[in-house]
């Protein structure tokens, strides 16, 4: 049984959200406090699965609280409950938070929040890589890309569409502002997946406090090795990936939601690089050692794949779930049950055909598995691959290499 924690200071708050969950009370363990304080003392006595904090409490407020939960209990899911006029104080616990959601709220919307939350710990198997990957405040953003949206911001007439541009070249920004735009904090009617539609529903200021103020967008490691594998390629291949995903859908929303799976399909190389670097490295000697799949390689040495890991971080964010699926299995799109060539399949295709069309491009220690025409023909796509194969090439020269 899943055991979830509540903490707010309002009496009325705890009593409402003990009632609008009480049909769930065979399914989960709820424990609800009136502090930060019972809420340590509560999880020192047995760890949560998941945490919901009010942000404003006396003495220790919700980000205190959260900072606390991610150092002792790092695979725990850590929500923020918080009320519009505490935006300011809310966008404290970015880096310590994984989802937001706003109060009063809607009970399907908080009882979706929480199944969600909870069936997340079954994509990763390991109690120590759930720890590891929860206990991260972010991903690596090249530095290059980073002066260039901080000195963007700085100007007060710079368009939208240019600070999108910007945030669409990189995986980490990519997924902190879909992070922040899609969470039950906005309760926005319909998900947004497209950066451009994201950076415009939550303006400039917001978006110059998320990158100036939060301390979640870390350099990539300063490590010969690391470079050795080829990771600076990654933002560039990932943006074609992205591109050739995205063209080859008409369909708006599957178009939005392919190419921020390909932006992000490789997120979690940037978590392992980063969070589990020994392993990591470990798991590439043996793909240069052996010629055996990176994937392959990951499971032996550190117990699960980048695309597992990439996705469980994502869906602690809160990323939507075609994203987040396409991310989980876009090594191995037959493992999922759906019907015709949909949004995880196409991740698996625009990522070979990239590959095809710029070897160099692509990390020398990871080679993608050549596509199986079966597999396209069975997908009624098969008649397709001459055109994408053109898509891929007019993407792969435009994209920007250097990002």
């Amino acid at each position: 049984m899943k055991r979830l924690l509540f903490v707010d200071d309002e009496p009325r708050v705890l009593d409402g959200l003990r009632n609008m969950l009480r049909s769930r009370r065979r399914e989960w363990d709820m424990v609800f406090v009136n502090s930060g304080e019972a809420a340590l003392e509560a999880a020192a006595e047995q760890p949560f699965d998941v945490v919901v904090s009010d942000m404003r409490m006396r003495h220790m407020d919700g980000a205190s609280l959260l900072k606390r939960i991610q150092t002792d209990y790092p695979r725990t899911v850590r929500i923020v409950l918080s009320g519009y006029s505490e935006l300011e104080a809310t966008l404290r616990t970015v880096p310590t938070a994984h989802q937001f959601i706003s109060k009063p709220c809607e009970p399907d919307v908080l009882k979706n929040m929480l199944d969600r939350a909870c069936a997340l710990q079954g994509l990763l198997d390991s109690e120590s890589l759930r720890a590891a990957i929860g206990g991260m405040s972010g991903l690596p953003t090249a530095p290059r890309l980073f002066l260039r949206l901080t000195q963007a911001l700085e100007d007060p007439r710079i368009p939208v569409i240019v600070v999108a541009d910007l945030i669409a070249q990189d995986l980490a920004m990519t997924a902190k502002v879909l992070q922040i735009v899609n969470s039950a904090f906005f309760g926005l009617a319909q998900r947004i997946s497209n950066v451009h539609e994201a950076v415009r529903y939550l303006g400039l200021q917001m978006i110059k406090s998320l990158v100036l103020s939060v301390e979640v967008f870390s350099q990539f490691p300063d490590d010969r090795s690391i470079e050795a594998c080829g990771i600076e390629r990654l933002p560039a291949h990932s943006l074609s990936t992205a591109q050739i995903a995205r063209g080859m859908f008409t369909e708006r929303q599957k178009s939005d939601d392919a190419f921020t799976a390909g932006l992000l399909h490789d997120v979690g190389i940037l978590a392992l690089a980063s969070r589990l670097r020994e392993p990591f490295l470990a798991s590439r000697q043996l793909v240069a050692e052996r010629g055996c799949p990176a994937t392959a390689a990951e499971r032996e040495t550190i117990g699960a794949t980048h695309a597992e890991i990439g996705a469980y971080l994502l869906g602690l964010w809160g990323l939507p779930y075609p994203i987040v699926e396409a991310v989980a299995h876009h090594h191995w799109p037959q493992a999922v049950e759906h019907e015709g060539f949909d949004v995880v399949d196409s991740i698996r295709v625009a990522e070979r055909l990239a590959y095809e069309v710029d070897p160099e491009g692509y990390s020398p220690c990871e080679v993608p598995d050549p596509l199986d025409p079966s597999y396209l023909a069975g997908l009624g796509v098969g008649d397709r691959l001459g055109s994408w194969r053109d898509l891929a090439r007019w993407t792969v020269e435009q994209c920007p290499q250097e990002v």
